[in-house]
């Protein structure tokens, strides 16, 4: 396995589409309907892949990247909406979102940016852990 995404959405259909093309990817995909769901899936599984829509039912996208980047400073944090009207990018660049993708999604650019996410936290693991010895 390459790696574990949590994908946040309150539409079924874009979670199933997360799961569908990057499990064939070798990836491990985690859905959530709400921010409650996933910040208790991140209480408990090591996740720094993480996508958000917007829009959520309760808790919006926003606020949520700013709870988890609290405690997840090295996440890769991206915004997904098919609302981009409703949300300014420098309001996501502030909360702490890495990108930010439009619907309908461009699963060729998420798998490139997934892949170079990956690349990118092991690369920052192996500098922690040579600085830790």
């Amino acid at each position: 396995m390459k790696g574990k995404i949590l994908v946040v959405d309150d539409e079924a259909s874009v979670r199933e589409l997360f799961s569908g093309v990057f499990v064939e990817e070798d990836y491990e995909v985690i859905a959530a309907e709400t921010g409650d769901q996933a910040l208790d899936i991140l209480g408990r599984d090591d996740i720094d892949v993480i996508f958000l829509d917007l829009k959520l039912f309760g808790m919006n996208g926003v606020d949520l990247c700013r709870r988890i980047r609290k405690t997840r400073p090295v996440s890769m944090i991206f915004a997904i909406t098919g609302w981009a009207p409703l949300f300014d990018i420098e309001e996501c660049r502030e909360a702490g979102f890495d990108d930010y993708f439009e619907k309908p999604l461009n699963i060729d650019i998420l798998l490139a940016v997934v892949g170079d996410s990956f690349k990118k936290l092991d690369r920052w693991k192996r500098r922690y852990t040579n600085i830790q010895k």
